[in-house]
């Protein structure tokens, strides 16, 4: 018996289709919308309230959230990581200020804000992949 290669399931011209875009927008800009669109309203909740108390760690903590091309390659890396949370993000940005090397939990107030947003670049992908049928 010879083993045929297993064909793909997913249809390429799924990839820029309205409601792919439309899944993975939402799913960047308001984490969990992403996955509730798609109907996974359990995963949506779950991924959207560790998201938020991630991002909301980072807030209290005292994170600084990095300025974009402002202060070397590194840090914009940084910035394109934590821009990952979207919405959220942008606000905070408004509202917030930067958080002081000073304050001791500093560091870590950053890392929630780059896990969170690293998190959601991950979930964004997902989303992408069960738009494309891939999952």
């Amino acid at each position: 018996m010879s083993a045929q290669p297993e064909t793909s399931q997913f249809d390429p011209q799924l990839f820029f289709s309205p409601i792919t875009l439309r899944n993975c927008v939402a799913a960047w800009l308001v984490p969990g919308l992403g996955y509730y669109l798609l109907g996974k309203k359990r995963v949506a909740v779950i991924m959207a309230v560790c998201l938020y108390l991630a991002f909301l760690l980072g807030v209290a903590l005292g994170g600084d959230l990095y300025v974009l091309g402002a202060e070397g390659k590194i840090r914009s890396l940084g910035s394109l990581c934590q821009l990952g949370m979207g919405v959220p993000y942008m606000f905070a940005k408004l509202l917030l200020d930067r958080g002081s090397p000073l304050n001791l939990t500093y560091d870590y107030g950053t890392n929630y804000f780059l896990i969170a947003g690293m998190i959601n670049w991950l979930v964004v992908m997902d989303v992408f992949d069960y738009s494309v049928k891939r999952k």
